[in-house]
């Protein structure tokens, strides 16, 4: 990002750009456009390994969530294919994925808003256990293999402090005065999934979650 920011030759060029994205006439006035292209290739590449990991992860999250009878459907969830991939998982993943994409389209107001959700969401599920960490300190007794010691909580204290730093950042509009045009909405929009997740306990997760089931037994 700084790289990015030090190759800026113009805002007002980036700003009133006729591309589709912003970036692109960035990378024009640095490079060229032989090199935008190719610069523009690496990012999709990048885009494109980026979603993979994330369907990845969401799918195995689906796949956790459903095993512990904390997510309905779980026959369906937990099904692998022959690759041993909770395929549900997977393509749902995808679905939704490609909803929000089409956000683009409609708005580059809602898109921005959902980028910056992801980001928030990204913090608050870092946040939950760090936060037992710094205010609870002596809440767990056992310890794995890697322990920081003296350090552990000074360096929670920081994530924590981080992690908050980086909600509050992401909710901030980018532009002042503040009107429906450059709100910035990710507030709606984690507050909308936080709405979610707290209906899915309730129907849910509260009569059925008993706490993570164990699939095998380390000898």
């Amino acid at each position: 990002m700084l790289s990015l920011l030090f190759a800026v030759q113009n805002i007002a060029s980036v700003q009133a750009t006729t591309f589709a994205i912003p970036i692109s006439q960035l990378f024009y006035d640095a490079v060229g456009p032989q090199l935008a292209q190719l610069c523009l290739v690496v990012v999709t590449l990048a885009q494109v390994m980026a979603a993979i990991t994330n369907f990845t992860a969401s799918s195995r999250l689906f796949y956790a969530l459903a095993r512990d009878n904390a997510f309905p459907l779980k026959r369906q969830f937990t099904t692998l294919n022959r690759f041993q991939a909770p395929y549900w998982g997977v393509w749902i993943s995808v679905l939704i994925g490609c909803i929000i994409s089409c956000a683009y389209i409609g708005s580059a107001v809602a898109f921005n808003a959902i980028l910056s959700s992801a980001a928030i969401s990204v913090m608050l599920s870092y946040l939950q256990p760090i936060v037992i960490r710094v205010f609870w300190p002596d809440s767990i007794e056992d310890f794995g293999p890697f322990c920081l010691g003296k350090w552990s909580w000074p360096v929670n204290f920081a994530s924590f402090s981080f992690c908050v730093f980086i909600c509050i950042l992401f909710v901030l509009p980018t532009a002042y005065p503040v009107n429906v045009l450059n709100m910035n909405y990710a507030i709606v929009a984690v507050g909308g999934l936080l709405v979610i997740v707290t209906i899915n306990w309730f129907w849910w997760g509260k009569y059925s979650f008993k706490g993570p089931v164990k699939t095998f037994t380390l000898k």
